[in-house]
């Protein structure tokens, strides 16, 4: 990883806000199991008012597995859409930021650990590091490839923790991109969208959010808002883009309606005694006629 990207600004604050998370011996405690399949899908792919996200959910569908988990970190298998699988490990380790030494993911985050180390909270930690170190750290390839096509005047992050979720947020602004920056984010080459993608866009306002699960620690999903204006001759539109992908999870069943027992007449014979009277006494009525 470039650990140039990082900004060493803050780390002094840094050292000092997770004092209060680092006590002298904690134990490493992981939310997530071994053998669940966790199944991540495109939800939404919206480009100018449509969503392409059934056009290309199919072949962007991940399952994951955990594998085996350790004091620093886990294992753990996707399986994409064909059928193929690949074998992988993230781990927990202290990396140089500035100075001092913090310990953060090496490799893709399925899952943040609950506690690890000296450090009881885990997702605590890590939402202060976002603060106070302003990094885009788990975006580093995105922020990479939106660098190589643009000259970033603005970028910040910060970070929620609620009983529901650990959130952070990334903000990003451009004046001028190159649009071909759209095809490397969608993947090479051709992106199989019947739209044809701008040249041209300035104005370009990126705004990302990460979620994990704040009682498992698990990756709920990756949300990314873009708002720009894209440049066709004389002509001048909005071109915004909005990416949500994220774990599968079931819609509950509804459950049933409670069976409702028939209402009992007090007096059932009543009714129909009361017809059958009334019928008699027409027919009486009209032969006295």
């Amino acid at each position: 990883m470039r650990k140039g990207l990082f900004i060493n600004l803050g780390v002094l604050l840094l050292v000092t806000s997770l004092v209060f998370v680092t006590p002298t011996k904690a134990a490493t405690n992981w939310g997530v199991e071994i053998d669940v399949i966790n199944k991540y899908e495109l939800i939404t792919l919206k480009l100018g008012g449509l969503n392409y996200a059934d056009f290309l959910a199919e072949n962007l569908t991940m399952r994951v597995t955990f594998d085996s988990f350790d004091d620093t970190g886990y294992t753990y298998t996707t399986y994409n859409s064909t059928g193929g699988t690949s074998v992988n490990e993230t781990r927990f380790v202290e990396t140089l930021v500035g100075e001092e030494n913090v310990i953060l993911p090496v490799g893709l985050p399925i899952a943040l650990p609950l506690s690890i180390g000296t450090i009881p909270d885990y997702l605590l930690y890590y939402g202060q590091f976002i603060n106070t170190s302003n990094s885009f750290y788990l975006l580093e390839e995105l922020l990479l490839n939106i660098t190589e096509y643009a000259n970033v005047t603005y970028s910040a992050s910060h970070s929620l923790l609620d009983e529901t979720y650990l959130k952070l947020y990334f903000d990003l602004f451009a004046p001028e991109v190159n649009a071909s920056i759209l095809s490397e984010l969608m993947g090479e080459g051709d992106t199989g969208l019947p739209i044809a993608l701008p040249v041209n866009i300035t104005d370009f306002k990126l705004n990302a959010t990460v979620k994990f699960n704040s009682t498992s620690g698990l990756l709920y999903d990756l949300t990314i808002k873009i708002r720009s204006l894209s440049h066709v001759d004389e002509y001048t539109e909005a071109f915004d883009i909005d990416i949500r992908y994220a774990l599968y999870v079931p819609e509950p069943e509804p459950e049933p309606e409670p069976e409702t027992e028939p209402t009992e007449t007090l007096y059932p014979w009543l009714i129909p005694t009361i017809a059958a009277f009334a019928v008699v006494s027409i027919i009486i009525f009209r032969r006295r006629k």
